[in-house]
């Protein structure tokens, strides 16, 4: 039997769903921009069902911390701002499901927002084994620059402060922090909010340094997360516990 509750740790709202039985691998899962916790249980039952502990917490300006105008070009900054508070809140989660009863493999996920969350939380936190990004990106300023291309974003004073800060922490530009980790890479090949070059560029990057990395492209999809890409998620989660 699945168990579910809401908790909060260190004051961020999360959601938590663990298997009724024995838990084989431990998962910490990011929702996407202007999502939230509440929108991801299916996806945190569905690991659940496979043996996954699974706790979703509330970005910045996301459920419980507050909304905004997420269409709003001026909410632009807060996107990154969200980000960037999940790498900080990040240590505090992983040790709340590390001093539970899951000694068990971590593993670090999300999709959109959660995606590029997860491959910064996977370099920052050595107890975190690998990481699921579906339609994120392993290259921030990279894809911070396309972002701005896309929704043709005049330039603001207060952008260089936060691309110094993007920078100071880009998965990109941090990939010896990967020796002995692993990474999962979705994909829609027909995404339109998450430019995929960038994605793709980040998967280069991690094999020629020989990082073990997968990248799978679903053609024709778009900015979602299908039942295959969980399937394929799931599976992949199984097969590295067993490596």
């Amino acid at each position: 039997m699945i168990n579910e509750k809401r908790i909060t740790v260190d004051s961020v709202p999360c959601f938590f769903v663990e298997p009724g039985d024995c838990v084989k691998g431990t998962v910490l899962f990011y929702h996407g921009w202007s999502s939230a916790k509440e929108l991801q249980v299916l996806r945190a039952r569905i690991l659940a069902a496979y043996g996954y502990a699974v706790l979703v917490p509330d970005a910045l300006y996301h459920g419980e911390r507050g909304s905004i105008d997420y269409d709003s070009k001026a909410a632009y900054p807060f996107f990154w701002q969200a980000v960037l508070a999940n790498l900080q809140e990040a240590p505090q989660l992983v040790s709340y499901m590390q001093e539970r009863r899951f000694k068990t493999p971590f593993f670090v996920m999300g999709h959109s927002m959660g995606g590029i969350t997860a491959l910064g939380v996977l370099v920052t936190e050595k107890a975190v084994r690998g990481a699921v990004s579906m339609n994120g990106s392993g290259w921030w300023n990279e894809s911070e620059r396309r972002f701005r291309a896309a929704h043709k974003l005049d330039w603001q004073p207060e952008y260089t402060d936060m691309i110094a800060a993007i920078d100071r922490v880009d998965p990109y530009y941090k990939v010896d922090s990967l020796r002995k980790k692993t990474v999962l890479l979705l994909s829609g090949g027909a995404d339109d909010v998450v430019d995929g070059a960038a994605q793709a560029m980040y998967a280069d990057k991690l094999r020629q340094h020989h990082i073990d990395c997968e990248m799978i492209t679903y053609e024709g999809l778009g900015h979602f997360v299908t039942t295959n890409m969980m399937g394929d998620a799931v599976q992949w989660l199984d097969k590295k516990i067993k490596e």
